[in-house]
């Protein structure tokens, strides 16, 4: 095995190399999921008073009508409270609810708890997709 598919294989990205070094497929979504909850989508007058803090992934302003990424990066500096945590939670939610929209998955959920915030994906193939990334890193929390 050369060095390039150690490098792939360990890290997070849904691709893959065959014998041959060809691209090979993969129905895998964790590029997908990375990307959408994430990338920055703007923040709206209300939520960001200064236009020069709303922020925002520039890939959304190519398409008109679609935002990829979510406004979780509105609570890096809030506290771990119960509101804190709900909107979290529901931010995620938004930002995942495209993969029933476009039917790659029947169902999506997000829990929240302090320290993590997980997404299940339910798949048409009877699959469930788990992800858990953790929250407040670094803090003690």
């Amino acid at each position: 095995m050369g060095v390039d598919a150690v490098l792939y294989e360990a890290a997070d990205y849904d691709i893959a190399f065959d014998a041959q070094g060809d691209i090979e497929t993969a129905d895998q979504l964790d590029t997908a999921l990375l990307m959408s909850l994430f990338c920055e989508r703007r923040a709206a007058p209300s939520e960001m008073p200064r236009p020069e803090q709303r922020r925002g992934w520039i890939g959304n302003e190519a398409t008109p009508g679609v935002e990829i990424g979510s406004k979780l990066w509105l609570y890096e500096q809030a506290r771990a409270t119960r509101t804190t945590l709900n909107g979290i939670q529901a931010e995620a939610l938004s930002a995942v609810n495209w993969f029933v929209e476009d039917e790659l998955a029947t169902k999506v959920e997000a829990s929240i708890t302090p320290s993590e915030l997980s997404v299940q994906l339910y798949r048409p193939n009877s699959e469930v997709v788990n992800v858990y990334y953790r929250l407040w890193e670094g803090t003690g929390v």
